[in-house]
């Protein structure tokens, strides 16, 4: 059922008794910013698999060398070279750029989960606060509505004469205060529907959202964050495996050509083929600050790992104390409801006989119905705890 509005017009919330949880969280992952981000590194893993699917192993060159003795003994020597040189790639290469390949995709992969795990936490915390902001928002009203009724209650008493024109101003000054907080808690409630509508992208709001606690104890692998640690430090390995042996593009190459000479004028030109072979020998020293750099990029990898990990199991830890504080509490509020639902009763009572005052009235009513307030505050509070329970070990709805 929706709250509606101050003016009785339309609802507050536009609830949608079809939509489900795992729907709102899809849609807004669709719609989420880092889907560029996911765009973007989709495209890298195209790049990175052309290349380690490519025969070649870096820019090809053409070759054209022109010779001759014009300024020096000018006897007509003439020698013009050309070529074709590819670069081909050494024992191991092609295999550390498809594992590149590979681990990338992967990474990419594990990266969308995670950010779609991190939609499914906003999602969750907007939904539990329109859930509060809403019930505080209902007990307000039905406050308001049981001050309306005193107030009438209390002008039939002071024309018949049993109270004073006092206890009128009281009484309308009383349902006055209780109609500010109607306004102020729907003013609550509309900004966190609209904090909804900024993260989901959507205007309907599911009716029922509730989660089960997860059997999942611990913070495991499959955990979307870990998970997608876990890849992009195997691509941060792969990575350095890759720097290591390509050595920045210093590739052996093979040069097939054509050689025309001649070494007097007069003569008729010489023609013949080449075939130069290229291989690089050494140089691991130069290699090395950039291998350093990638065993670098690879160890921010696992630190962040090892901080997720903590952050994650402080995490763990905090929600379950939360959830046992919660049972515990719940079961008080539930017992302290039932009080104050017994208390307004009795001084309802009492004060239409004439045994209370109303000041004393509207003092026990104010915090019976705080109480009672609280009570179904509480649930809600448990409930949006295993919420953030499955959240923290990595139930993506």
């Amino acid at each position: 059922m929706s709250a509606e509005s101050i003016t009785g017009e339309t609802p507050v919330v536009p609830y949608d008794p079809t939509l489900k949880l795992a729907k709102v969280v899809d849609a807004s992952f669709e719609n989420y910013p880092q889907q560029a981000l996911i765009q973007a590194s989709e495209q890298e893993v195209q790049a990175l698999q052309t290349r380690a699917s490519s025969w070649i192993a870096g820019y090809p060159l053409i070759f054209l060398q022109y010779i001759d003795d014009t300024i020096m003994s000018n006897q007509g020597l003439v020698e013009v070279q050309s070529g074709y040189q590819i670069p081909i790639w050494m024992w191991g290469q092609k295999d550390a750029s498809q594992k590149v390949a590979d681990q990338a995709a992967q990474s990419t992969a594990a990266f969308g989960k995670a950010v779609k795990h991190e939609v499914a936490g906003l999602v969750r915390d907007a939904l539990w606060n329109i859930k509060l902001a809403e019930n505080r928002y209902d007990t307000a009203r039905q406050v308001y509505e049981v001050a309306t009724r005193l107030v009438s209650t209390v002008a039939r008493r002071v024309e018949l004469g049993d109270l004073s024109r006092s206890d009128l101003l009281m009484a309308e000054s009383d349902a006055l205060e209780k109609k500010t907080l109607v306004g102020q808690t729907e003013l609550d409630l509309i900004k966190t529907y609209q904090a909804y509508t900024n993260v989901t992208r959507q205007q309907k709001v599911p009716v029922e959202f509730t989660e089960k606690q997860s059997p999942t104890d611990a913070i495991v692998e499959s955990h979307p964050s870990v998970s997608a640690v876990n890849a992009m430090i195997e691509r941060a390995q792969a990575q350095v495996e890759w720097t290591r042996i390509y050595k920045q593009g210093n590739q052996p190459s093979v040069l097939v050509g054509t050689n025309h000479a001649r070494t007097f004028d007069g003569e008729s030109m010489n023609s013949g083929s080449n075939l130069v072979v290229q291989i690089p020998i050494g140089g691991d020293d130069w290699n090395q600050p950039f291998v350093a750099e990638a065993n670098l990029a690879l160890n921010q990898k696992i630190v962040e790992r090892d901080t997720l990990m903590r952050e994650l199991n402080k995490a763990l830890a905090a929600i379950r104390r939360s959830i046992e504080t919660d049972r515990a509490l719940l079961e008080i509020a539930e017992r302290r409801r039932e009080i104050a639902e017994t208390q307004i009763r009795m001084n309802q009572l009492a004060f239409e006989s004439g045994e209370i005052e109303l000041i004393n009235f509207l003092k026990i009513q104010s915090t019976a119905q705080t109480t009672i307030r609280d009570a179904r505050e509480r649930a809600i509070l448990l409930q949006r705890d295993l919420a953030v329970y499955n959240q923290v070990v990595g139930v993506t709805p």
